[in-house]
């Protein structure tokens, strides 16, 4: 993997602190946009850097643990779609552990990550998701943390979504769109995808470096912008 992918890593973790004041739907999107409902709160910047520090030092323990306890405070979405974020980061950090204990041969501690994610993504079921921003490349046989087209599908987008090093992939996720969406448009942009968790599919052989494939329905596309 190119060393530059890690860097697309960095930068969608710190990119997405900032989603509500940079980012717009797309002109031809059915979206509607929502008014947060009463009662909503907002995570501080300190507190979402703290989550995005773990994230990219690869703490997944404390990743894990600071996105479930802010989702478990958010309880309903704000006009920054943070909880949605959230939900991909809390995930994604466990598919970390898992990796991690799968890496060091520690069987105990790994069945006990896979039990948490296995729960985790069971209460996740047909909620919002945002998927940090990346870059839109068409094709990536070669590459890794982009946004790729789904062969023979084109109301699909894919990413890989891997660890710093390319060695473990926390998850295959797949967006499907209900028309066919051109992000040749936003080749130069870092680009949002979103939707609605579908279902997931876990790894049973982890000889093999994947823990699971994430399907979201209804799926979305927002674009990062200059002010």
């Amino acid at each position: 993997m190119k060393k530059f992918s890690f860097l697309i890593i960095l930068s969608c973790f710190l990119a997405s602190i900032s989603l509500a004041q940079k980012i717009v739907p797309r002109n031809d999107s059915d979206e509607t946009l929502q008014i947060p409902k009463a009662g909503a709160i907002t995570i501080s910047d300190r507190e979402w850097r703290i989550l995005t520090d773990a994230l990219t030092a690869e703490n997944w323990d404390k990743a894990a643990f600071y996105a479930s306890g802010l989702l478990n405070r958010l309880k309903i979405d704000n006009d920054k779609k943070q909880m949605a974020q959230l939900r991909y980061f809390y995930v994604y950090a466990l598919a970390g552990r898992i990796l991690k204990f799968t890496d060091a041969k520690n069987k105990i501690e790994e069945d006990i990550a896979w039990k948490e994610l296995d729960k985790a993504v069971e209460s996740l079921i047909g909620k919002e998701f945002i998927l940090p921003p990346r870059q839109f490349m068409g094709d990536c046989r070669q590459s890794l943390n982009y946004i790729c087209k789904v062969k023979d599908n084109d109301k699909a987008f894919k990413v890989t979504a891997t660890n710093k090093t390319g060695t473990g992939i926390h998850s295959f996720d797949y967006v499907l769109f209900d028309k066919k969406i051109d992000l040749q448009t936003y080749l130069d942009k870092q680009t949002f995808l979103g939707g609605t968790l579908k279902r997931v599919e876990f790894n049973d052989d982890m000889t093999k470096p994947w823990v699971m494939y994430l399907i979201f329905e209804k799926g979305f596309v927002r674009v990062v912008v200059n002010e």
